[in-house]
């Protein structure tokens, strides 16, 4: 069981790689595959830089995904704001109680 937890940490890393590879293969057939290996690749050399790094444990285990953790972590005031807080949480006032106001 513990074997297959590891190997689940890296299927979003293995997908980039095999997209890229796929993508070169695809350079044969039409030209706009550059487009795929330029993202992929760098995905690739993201993923291959993150399970080297010795600085966070979150991009060495869940290498590429792991920096969706710091994306999310940007962006959590105002996920707050937006789409957890409802109009009517009185912290210190609601919001029908500021447009009132304002």
């Amino acid at each position: 069981m513990h074997l297959v937890k590891t190997y689940q940490r890296y299927t979003f890393f293995a997908a980039v790689v095999v997209l890229c590879l796929l993508s070169l293969a695809l350079l044969a057939l039409t030209g706009w595959a550059w487009i795929g290996v330029a993202v992929f690749g760098a995905l690739s050399a993201l993923g291959l830089y993150d399970v080297v790094q010795r600085y966070h444990a979150i991009l060495r285990n869940y290498p590429v995904l792991g920096h969706m953790r710091f994306v999310f972590e940007g962006i959590r005031p105002e996920i707050r704001q937006y789409l957890i807080k409802s109009d009517q949480d009185e912290e210190p006032f609601s919001r029908d109680m500021r447009a009132i106001i304002y």
